[in-house]
């Protein structure tokens, strides 16, 4: 059994709370250099690539994938970029992120005519 395992997609769970998000990310295998991590204000994008487990022997059959993967998750809520853990344990990425407060902007209304501006 062979196949091309090259762009293989990572399994993730995604928690939220008022003040938090957390994403659990599936990759055993994958070793913390070969992994990148980009956080913007509303999307976390996490790339890299798992390794042959055996370079140099002849593969009999292929059910683990490797290769590049890539996934991104967008978030329905904007995190603050610059609070971000990430820990890799056990084959799974575990990242925190927490919610950035709602800013309150107050728009004086103007009347017809008004010259305020």
């Amino acid at each position: 059994m062979y196949r091309n395992t090259d762009n293989w997609i990572i399994h993730a769970d995604v928690y939220g709370t008022a003040e938090r998000f957390e994403i659990f990310v599936e990759m055993p295998g994958v070793h913390r250099e070969d992994i990148e991590l980009e956080v913007t204000p509303l999307a976390v994008k996490v790339w890299g690539v798992r390794k042959t487990l055996c370079p140099g022997a002849t593969a009999l059959a292929i059910e683990i994938q490797t290769g590049r993967f890539q996934r991104e998750i967008h978030l329905p809520y904007r995190v603050d970029t610059s609070s971000v853990s990430a820990e890799l344990k056990s084959g799974v990425l575990h990242i925190k992120l927490v919610r950035q407060k709602p800013v309150r902007v107050v728009v004086p209304v103007q009347s017809e005519g008004s010259n305020n501006l």
